[in-house]
C-alpha cells in the first residue's frame, strides 16, 4: 500500500522527501525537544488528518502541524511524503524573512541536505508551541537556528 501511494505520488510530476526513509533522524529531533517517539504521527496527509478529527487547517499542503494531545502532551504531525516544491516555498519563505535580518548573509545556505530540511521544517513546527516565539518569525527562525548548532548540523 505504502509503496503504491509512493509510486502514485511520483506519477503525478511529484518529488520529495519519504519520510519513512528519515524515522531515524525525527527520533533524534523529537528526542531533542523532550518529546516522545510516540507522539511523532507519520500521517498521509496533515490537512486531511485534521479534517476527519474536526481541526482547521487551511494549507491543504502543510508538511509537519503540533496539536495537542488530548492532555497527553503534543503530537507532531508528519505527511509522509512531501514533495519538494512544499519544502522550497518554507525554505523561500525563510530566505525573504532572513533578507530582513542581513542581505549580505543568507542562512538558508547552510541548509544544504536533506535532512538539515527536515530538521528546520521539524524544529520551526516546534517553535511553534513556545509561547515567546510563536508568533515572531525572525525569533522563531533565530531559535531554530541555534538548536541545528546545538544538535552539531553546522559543524565542519
Amino acid at each position: 500500500m505504502l509503496l503504491r501511494r509512493f509510486t502514485a505520488f511520483q506519477e503525478r510530476g511529484y518529488y520529495g522527501m519519504f519520510i519513512r526513509d528519515y524515522e531515524w533522524y525525527i527520533r533524534h529531533l523529537t528526542e531533542h525537544v523532550h518529546m516522545k517517539t510516540t507522539d511523532v504521527v507519520i500521517v498521509e496527509s496533515v490537512a486531511e488528518w485534521c479534517k476527519e478529527r474536526g481541526m482547521r487547517e487551511r494549507d491543504r499542503n502543510k508538511p509537519l502541524k503540533l496539536v495537542s494531545g488530548n492532555g497527553a502532551g503534543p503530537h507532531m504531525l508528519i505527511a509522509e511524503m512531501i514533495a519538494d516544491e512544499v519544502i522550497e516555498e518554507r525554505i523561500n519563505a525563510l530566505r525573504m524573512r532572513s533578507q530582513l535580518k542581513s542581505v549580505g548573509f543568507d542562512r538558508v545556505d547552510r541548509l544544504n541536505s536533506a535532512t538539515k530540511k527536515l530538521a528546520y521544517l521539524f524544529l520551526k513546527e516546534y517553535a511553534s508551541s513556545i509561547s515567546e516565539l510563536a508568533d515572531d518569525e525572525l525569533s522563531s527562525d533565530d531559535w531554530v537556528f541555534e538548536q541545528m548548532d546545538h544538535l552539531g548540523m553546522f559543524n565542519p
